[in-house]
């Protein structure tokens, strides 16, 4: 029996009789109050809020839980420290995370008894791994003692280099004594990240579009298109100008300027191979220009193919290949052989007594004659 059912409807004998019956098989503890709650139906209703039990509190990870001078060698500090982890985000599991367990002195960290690290007075404790050119850790997390070191961070392959691989000392905290009291100077109190860089690669033969990430600057440098432009001289564009402000949507197509045959008529064609070549042809058409003297003897003067002159620059003096050196008032004649003169006689009465002179002709050839 409970007490709802002992309070359903009207009081009367009987249920003051359930309830001394319940109250004596109840036991009375002290806890943390009694809660009171009126209702329109029910009247006011008892209750006991239930105890919430705050858990217990864990140290943070790597912190030190002790640290206790060696008795048989003074100056050196024996440290246990919580167990912690380094996570990695490795993208090339099934897994999107891996925990590695850090040791100290080979020994896990969650072994028990914990293992002791050794530090003296000045001394860094620092996590020690290393990692390929990826950022994939290589070597299992291992806390060290001695002198601040810096780290060496991966660095991907990229463009034409090869990547770097990783050193890291994450520093967890710097043991120092002070009057003969130990003090720990904290630099780290949780599960360290090891967070990998982006990985950007050039494929194909070609020019490298990705230049190197540089580590100075701590960015990802990559090329850009420059256009040649000719001084004094007309040109075409190769790369289309940006419209406006080069960081536009409207930009977000780097255009090239392709190469057209004349919109009528063309006279230097175009040919495509689909495979990477553009071939500039002209209109096929060979030929040649000759020139041929009396004796029909050619002289090729100028030759073309496919529409464009392949001949060295040429002169010629037309009619006058064959013909011999002629002076002032001779006649020329052909012997049967090849085109000759017949000389001038001289001046009539000049050293003779000649008045004129007449040209005759024996028909075989031509003679001067003089007539007194």
């Amino acid at each position: 029996m409970d007490l709802d059912t002992i309070f359903q409807g009207e009081l009367n004998r009987n249920k003051w009789n359930l309830l001394g019956d319940y109250l004596r098989g109840q036991k009375l503890n002290p806890g943390f109050g009694v809660r009171m709650a009126q209702s329109p139906s029910s009247g006011i209703s008892l209750s006991v809020p239930k105890f919430q039990e705050t858990p217990p509190s864990q140290p943070p990870p790597f912190s030190v839980l002790s640290s206790v001078e060696d008795s048989t060698t003074p100056g050196n500090y024996l440290m246990t420290l919580q167990e912690g982890w380094v996570i990695e985000r490795a993208t090339d599991t099934t897994d999107a995370v891996e925990a590695h367990e850090v040791s100290i002195n080979s020994n896990p960290m969650s072994d028990r008894p914990r293992p002791e690290l050794t530090m003296t007075t000045g001394d860094f404790a620092y996590v020690y791994y290393e990692t390929d050119e990826a950022g994939l850790i290589t070597t299992p997390p291992e806390i060290q003692v001695g002198a601040q070191t810096a780290s060496i961070h991966h660095q991907p392959a990229s463009g034409a280099g090869i990547g770097v691989t990783g050193y890291y000392y994450v520093d967890l905290f710097q043991f120092v004594v002070t009057a003969g009291a130990p003090e720990i100077v904290v630099h780290q109190q949780s599960d360290i990240e090891h967070s990998r860089l982006w990985k950007g690669r050039n494929v194909g033969t070609g020019r490298y579009i990705h230049k190197e990430r540089n580590g100075t600057n701590d960015t990802y440098d990559f090329r850009n298109l420059e256009q040649v432009e000719p001084v004094g001289r007309t040109y075409g564009k190769v790369i289309v100008p940006a419209a406006g402000a080069e960081f536009l949507a409207a930009n977000d197509d780097i255009k090239f300027s392709a190469i057209a045959e004349r919109a009528t008529s063309p006279q230097v064609n175009v040919n495509d191979d689909g495979a990477g070549i553009v071939t500039i042809e002209g209109n096929a058409n060979d030929g040649s220009l000759t020139w041929k003297d009396c004796d029909d003897v050619p002289t090729t003067l100028i030759t073309w193919v496919d529409g464009l002159v392949t001949s060295a620059s040429s002169e010629f003096k037309a009619g006058c290949s064959l013909l011999p050196t002629g002076y002032t008032g001779e006649i020329l004649y052909h012997n049967g052989t090849s085109w000759v003169t017949l000389a001038n006689p001289g001046v009539p009465g000049v050293g003779n007594s000649f008045e004129y002179y007449e040209l005759r002709h024996d028909g075989t050839a031509p003679g001067w004659e003089g007539v007194l």
